[in-house]
């Protein structure tokens, strides 16, 4: 390199050091400047940063603290949630934590409103941002605080939290994109296994933590909760045992315990002893646990419920044969075995809030040895049902469940139980002193090497959870022309006061009754017609029930959520009228007999539950008394039934001509079955309980029969099906006072196909098809309840 190049670097090296101190020299004066300005303001803007960010965690918790009161109890903290009631919190609201969170939204817009007045001098801007929080490590599972606030109730480890991050300018001092994460909570974990046992008392181990710090070394930022030691002295804790009878069943009741001693034992951990004493659970796992509720509340009024158990565990088991007895009509004894397929073999159960069980309205016997814990205290939307398909449970998956209303009313004298619609979700799920809730959920039995079924209710702990939404092949319509529950086997039309005349077939004028129709081509098979007596010249079943049909089938509150299982259509009435124009479309008397009937349309299944209470009000007599009929419309080519007697199921087979032969074919003794197919092997079936059989022979004696009409209705022909008490060409009586409970079943069935004998032409033996389903639904045979 020439000397001229080596002068020229060393000018621009020493231009840039000259270059470099200038800016040095200028940083240091901006800097000095800037340290003095802050000097001089900082205190200032120390204490106004400060003062709004605590009064925003302030806000923030008093917002979170009128959400957990209110979903907790909301009548006993009124005079704080009643103080937000313009802003929309309500009673009626307590379980809707979406209300709830904009009850916060709407404070803490007029919170931020009132914080520019107040702060006004100094130009500040205030706003907040709503970010997600993982509460992973806080809860031990995959949990996020999202859109202000979130609720994780109900389990052994459970909290409340609120997180946001704050935004502040404050313009008069040049102060600009100040901001800081703002988190409040509550967590609350209940050790489940107790530390003593006494014939007095129980002692638990809880540990309380109270929001925390903040790990933005994940995305979401997580956090674990501070210890929280001020539960004694700032906050409180309850404890709520659930009731038992004098056998040591729970009842479904919750009562608080009596809480004799707290002591604190540092890192948020506090021994609790409790009065009563309560027996040890063992759950699937091999856990142990006594089933108690907890809840804590810190200073600023935040709530945290939790439980000690996750789920609610039984097995159901078949009681039907397999191998079926009967006899033909000559007496000799045949034995039908089913096929292995019986996937028509579902049973729609209902458990109600004092864990008691039903099949049919028949309480089902439980296993003395299974103890089943209460439900914890929470809103209906939250419970959900797995139930296992092949007797292992590897199948153990969630399925649909429907909650239903119902009451028990004094039915002239007898406490009698029906529903009154389908539940309001976000009410508790608890015995109340006028309505109850049931839930309702299928168990299936599809193959006949399968007996045992396991069940698991269990609940989400999500606050914002929502009752879910189900597939479902059943449809409420209603309209000018329909009053129609639809189903893939059939379209049920309900007559009634409201809607007399059937599409195409008759007019009932006023008389409740429900008309089986083709699904696809709307053909009308006839109606079910629900209680019958004396006749009007020639005509038969004068006095038949007359009133309207209530159809349950959306939940309250949630309407856009139709019934996934089943859809109700109840008959309440004191009155009968008559199909026959005598009395025009008003009833005819409100002396005869009252009616209470519960019919079932029922998702997944070939059958409809007919449970049906009659009351006579005065002592009558005429010719001809009938507990049901079902109508042929000129469907029917074969007829059967079994008999009640010295024989088993003694089954008799009956073609139409020989039903025309006689214009109404009447046989005694009428037993469980009867049903009527035609020559495409399609069949109706109307399966009687055991309490109908009998109270056919109670009432009418040597007359109780079978019958079926030949001749009837707009086709002329009719081959009807019928159980009486008398039939039409006998005069008898029936007593003032008499009260009958009974249930039937229509089921439909045909000579082959899943879940049926494959009977391919042998048109006459169809019938063995409904008969291998009747057990189901005898009271003997009903399913049981035992430990899984």
């Amino acid at each position: 390199m020439s000397s001229k190049a080596r002068r020229s670097a060393q000018m621009v090296v020493a231009a840039i050091l000259i270059i470099g101190l200038m800016i040095m020299s200028v940083l240091v004066t901006v800097y000095e400047t800037h340290s003095l300005f802050l000097r001089t303001r900082s205190p200032v803007v120390r204490e106004v940063v400060g003062a709004i960010t605590a009064d925003f965690k302030r806000a923030l918790a008093s917002m979170l603290a009128v959400a957990t009161r209110a979903y907790f109890n909301y009548s006993e903290f009124r005079d704080l949630t009643d103080r937000f009631s313009s802003y929309g919190m309500s009673m009626n609201n307590r379980h809707n934590f979406t209300v709830a969170r904009q009850v916060a939204k709407t404070y803490l817009e007029y919170w931020r409103q009132s914080i520019t007045k107040a702060y006004g001098e100094y130009g500040v801007q205030v706003s907040y941002e709503i970010l997600q929080l993982d509460l992973s490590k806080e809860l031990g599972r995959q949990r996020t605080v999202y859109n202000l606030m979130k609720g994780y109730w109900y389990l052994p480890t459970s909290g409340s939290y609120a997180y946001a991050k704050l935004r502040l300018n404050i313009t008069a001092m040049g102060f600009y994109n100040w901001e800081s994460d703002v988190l409040v909570g509550l967590t609350l974990t209940v050790y489940r296994k107790p530390i003593s046992v006494t014939g007095q008392n129980v002692t638990i181990m809880i540990n309380v933590r109270q929001d925390g710090s903040l790990d933005y070394s994940t995305n979401p930022p997580s956090i674990v909760g501070t210890p929280y030691g001020r539960l004694i002295t700032k906050g409180w804790v309850r404890i709520y045992y659930p009731q038992m009878d004098a056998s040591g069943r729970f009842t479904g009741k919750w009562l608080q315990a009596k809480i004799r001693d707290v002591t604190y034992a540092g890192m948020g951990n506090y021994s609790v002893t409790f009065e009563p004493s309560l027996p040890v659970l063992t759950d699937l796992k091999g856990d142990q646990y006594v089933p108690i509720m907890v809840v804590v509340s810190d200073e600023r009024g935040i709530v945290v419920e939790a439980s000690t158990y996750y789920y609610i565990s039984f097995a159901v088991w078949r009681n039907t044969p397999d191998a079926l007895i009967y006899y033909d009509s000559s007496g000799n004894k045949k034995t039908l075995n089913r096929p292995s397929d019986i996937s028509n073999e579902v049973y729609t159960l209902e458990m109600s809030s004092n864990l008691s069980l039903f099949w049919l309205g028949q309480k089902l016997s439980v296993d003395p040895a299974l103890k089943l814990p209460p439900f914890p205290y929470i809103p209906i939307k939250q419970i959900r049902v797995n139930v296992t398909l092949d007797g292992t449970t590897a199948t153990l998956k969630e399925r649909p469940i429907q909650y239903e209303n119902w009451t028990t009313v004094v039915w002239h004298g007898v406490p009698v139980d029906y529903p009154v619609g389908l539940s309001d979700p976000q009410m508790d799920f608890v015995k109340g002193d006028k309505y109850n809730t049931k839930l309702v959920f299928q168990v299936k039995f599809p193959t006949t090497n399968i007996r045992k079924q396991y069940v698991t209710l269990w609940w989400y702990d999500d606050l914002d959870t929502e009752p879910a939404v189900y597939q479902t092949q059943i449809q409420f319509i209603q309209d000018s022309t329909h009053k129609d529950v639809w189903h893939p086997l059939y379209d049920v039309e309900f007559v009634d006061q409201e809607h007399q005349q059937s599409r195409g077939y008759v007019n009932y004028y006023g008389v409740a009754a429900f008309v089986l129709r083709d699904p696809s081509t709307d053909y009308a098979f006839g109606p079910y017609n629900l209680h019958g007596f004396g006749r009007y010249g020639g005509d038969l079943q004068h006095y038949r029930p007359y009133g309207t049909w209530q159809v349950y089938y959306q939940y309250m509150r949630y309407s856009w959520i139709k019934a996934p299982i089943r859809i109700f259509a109840v008959l309440n009435t004191e009155y009968v009228g008559s199909v026959y124009g005598d009395c025009g479309t008003s009833p005819c008397s409100n002396s005869f007999y009252s009616t209470l009937a519960i019919v079932q349309i029922v998702n997944g299944t070939r059958y409809i539950p007919v449970i049906t209470y009659i009351y006579w009000k005065n002592t009558r007599s005429d010719y001809g008394y009938w507990l049901m009929t079902e109508m042929g419309a000129g469907f029917a080519d074969y007829f059967a039934y079994t008999k009640s007697s010295s024989y088993t199921n003694q089954t008799f087979v009956y073609t139409y001509d020989q039903v025309s032969s006689e214009g109404v074919l009447i046989r005694s003794n009428p037993g469980i079955l009867l049903t009527h197919w035609n020559n495409g092997g399609t069949g109706r079936a109307v399966i009687l309980n055991q309490a109908a059989v009998d109270l056919l022979q109670s009432i009418g004696g040597a007359y109780a029969s079978f019958s079926s009409t030949a001749f009837g209705g707009s086709s002329g022909r009719q081959g009807s099906i019928e159980a009486d008490f008398w039939p039409y060409n006998t005069y008898g009586s029936v007593s003032a006072g008499k009260f009958l409970r009974y249930w039937t079943v229509v089921f439909s069935y045909s000579a082959s196909g899943s879940g049926f004998l494959n009977l391919g032409i042998n048109i006459p033996n169809v019938w063995q098809n409904a008969y291998i389903y009747a057990s189901m639904f005898q009271e003997k045979w009903a399913p049981s309840i035992v430990r899984p």
